[in-house]
């Protein structure tokens, strides 16, 4: 089982994002990937279409633009659809499969709807959860970018350090440089890494890589 870890404790996590007015949502042009339905026009114009990562944290209004909205989620909800992965045991079924049109709407749809209401200007565009993608082959599906995932021997203090060292992210797709700042101080990037064995969990309590922690108290071991 692999999962997210905290860079840094709760009132550090707590503050910063409270203290900013924005929303954090990671939010660029997609120009590579043919996941855009032209069936989606009128209602998603092409050059509203945005891609992003799912982790995210909204300001009210953005949340209440996001709670409100059924005209953009039912067009999600009928173009916007996961391929089915392939399945060895369906044959030559999966040739039809795989021509099918293939749409990740957890990795759109936020930032698609905040786009069309003209909401970006209000974002820091921008996730606060570090991952690490890695262009591998899975035995469900064809070649693609994958989260890898951090182990015992590569959750090292340095490694770590050099996560919450990060301080922009640039966006080929739209030339930009994303500085990361809140009411104009700079700020360290991330405040959430994925993903992480169980392993590597451990050492970063046991380590007080992140905070300080009694990892006996977890695992249930007296002293």
């Amino acid at each position: 089982m692999c999962s997210c870890v905290p860079l840094y404790n709760f009132s550090y996590v707590y503050n910063y994002i409270m203290v900013s007015p924005r929303s954090f949502v990671d939010s660029f042009l997609d120009v590579k990937e043919g996941r855009y339905n032209p069936k989606m026009s009128p209602k998603i114009p092409r050059e509203k279409w945005r891609k992003g990562s799912q982790w995210f944290t909204l300001v009210r209004n953005h949340a209440e633009v996001i709670v409100d909205d059924d005209v953009i989620f039912s067009v999600f909800k009928r173009y916007c659809k996961r391929r089915p992965p392939i399945d060895t045991r369906k044959g030559k079924l999966n040739l039809k499969l795989q021509k099918q049109h293939n749409c990740i709407p957890d990795e759109h749809y936020v930032q698609t709807l905040l786009a069309l209401h003209g909401l970006e200007g209000e974002l820091e565009r921008r996730t606060v959860t570090y991952t690490l993608w890695n262009q591998s082959t899975t035995k469900t599906d064809n070649k693609g970018w994958h989260p890898m995932t951090f182990s015992y021997a590569n959750a090292s203090p340095r490694r770590i350090k050099e996560i919450k060292d990060i301080n922009h992210v640039y966006y080929e797709t739209e030339h930009r440089t994303e500085w990361c700042r809140t009411n104009a101080t700079f700020i360290p990037c991330f405040l959430f890494a994925r993903k992480f064995s169980q392993g590597a969990a451990m050492r970063l309590l046991g380590d007080g890589i992140i905070d300080h922690f009694d990892v006996s108290a977890l695992l249930g071991n007296t002293p």
